[in-house]
C-alpha cells in the first residue's frame, strides 16, 4: 500500500539517481548552512588501505618537516651525528633523529646540543604523543565499530512460484563467520511519476520478514499478487517508473552484542526477468553444510529450470 515519504524525499524538479548505493550510502550532497564535514567520521568509515596509507603519509610528512628544521638549524646542534657529513647524509641523520624523538625511542647516541634543538625536539615529542594517541583512538574506533557484512546478490529477479504466482526476489548471505540472529528485512518500493517527477513509496509485504538464525543464504521474496503495487507491471513499466527496490536489514550480532544494520537497493536495470536463483549451498562428506558466496549471485532461466524438474 502507498506510504508517506520515508525520509528520502518526494517532490523533485527532475529525476534523481538511485536513492541508496550498494555500499549503503545515500545519494545526497549537502551545501550551504551550518553543515560540516566530520574528519573523525570520515577516518572511521574509510577503507583500510587508504586509512593505512594516510597514517603512514602523515607520519612521513611530519618527520620530514622536523628533519628539515634540524638541518636548517645545523647538525652541530645535534652532537653524536656520525661523520662523514654531506647533504643527503645530513638529512638522513636528522630524519632518523626525528623518528626517534617522534616515537620516544631515543637510542641516545644523538641528542639535542643547544636550546633551540632542545625546544624543537620537545615540540616534536609532544606532537608525537598526540599523534599516536589520535591514531590509537582511530584504530580502536575502527575495530570496535559494529558493522554488518551482508553479501547481497548482484541482481534481483522476477520469478514465479509453481502455482504461477509471480514474485520479486533477491538473496543475501553473511560474509563473516560470526552469528547473526533475529534478522529482520524491510523492503520499500520507490517509483517516479513520469509526469511530475514526484517520487512515490510503498512497502512490499514479504513472504517472510524475519528469520531467527542466519548461517546460510536467505532468499527474500515478495509475491506480486493483485494487492501488490508491482502487479501487472512489465519490464518496460519498471523502466518508465524508474523502479528502485530499497532494502533495510537489522539483526543482532553476537560478537558485538549490538544491533547491526545494512542497506542496499536494486534499480530497474538490476532486475532480471524470468530467472531463478541457483542453489548456493551443499553438504560435504562430513555432513557439514557449505555455502558458496559466489553462488549467491548465480541465476538460471526459469523455463529451463522448471522443465528439468
Amino acid at each position: 500500500m502507498p506510504t508517506l515519504d520515508p525520509g528520502i524525499g518526494e517532490k523533485f524538479s527532475r529525476r534523481t539517481r538511485r536513492a541508496i548505493n550498494h555500499d549503503g550510502s545515500f545519494n545526497v550532497r549537502r551545501r550551504g548552512g551550518p553543515h560540516r564535514h566530520d574528519p573523525y567520521q570520515w577516518l572511521i568509515q574509510m577503507e583500510w588501505w587508504p586509512f593505512i596509507g594516510l597514517v603512514v603519509g602523515f607520519f612521513t610528512v611530519l618527520n620530514v618537516a622536523f628533519a628539515a628544521t634540524y638541518v636548517a638549524l645545523g647538525l652541530d646542534d645535534l652532537p653524536g651525528v656520525p661523520a662523514p657529513r654531506g647533504g643527503l647524509q645530513d638529512f638522513l641523520s636528522a630524519l632518523f633523529f626525528s623518528i626517534q624523538t617522534f616515537t620516544s625511542v631515543g637510542y641516545g647516541h644523538v641528542y639535542p646540543g643547544s636550546n633551540w634543538a632542545g625546544f624543537i625536539s620537545s615540540v616534536e615529542a609532544l606532537v608525537g604523543v598526540l599523534t599516536f594517541a589520535l591514531a590509537t583512538g582511530l584504530l580502536y574506533g575502527r575495530f570496535s565499530r559494529p558493522t554488518a557484512r551482508i553479501h547481497f546478490s548482484h541482481t534481483a529477479i522476477v520469478s514465479r512460484r509453481p502455482d504461477g504466482t509471480p514474485c520479486l526476489q533477491f538473496r543475501i548471505a553473511n560474509q563473516r563467520n560470526n552469528i547473526l540472529i533475529n534478522l529482520e528485512a524491510r523492503v520499500l518500493l520507490k517509483t517516479v511519476d513520469p509526469a511530475t517527477n514526484n517520487q512515490n513509496y510503498a512497502f512490499l509485504p514479504l513472504e517472510r520478514s524475519t528469520i531467527s538464525f542466519f548461517p546460510l543464504s536467505w532468499t527474500i521474496v515478495h509475491d506480486i499478487t493483485p494487492e501488490s503495487p508491482l502487479h501487472g507491471l512489465l519490464a518496460a513499466d519498471y523502466e518508465r517508473l524508474d523502479v528502485e527496490v530499497i532494502i533495510q536489514l537489522k539483526g543482532y550480532d553476537d560478537t558485538f552484542a549490538q544491533d547491526v544494520h545494512a542497506r542496499n537497493s536494486y534499480t530497474h536495470d538490476e532486475i532480471e526477468w524470468h530467472r531463478r536463483f541457483m542453489r548456493a549451498y551443499e553438504v560435504d562428506e562430513d555432513g557439514i553444510a557449505v555455502i558458496d558466496l559466489d553462488m549467491v549471485h548465480q541465476t538460471e532461466a526459469l523455463d529451463a529450470a522448471l522443465s528439468e524438474e
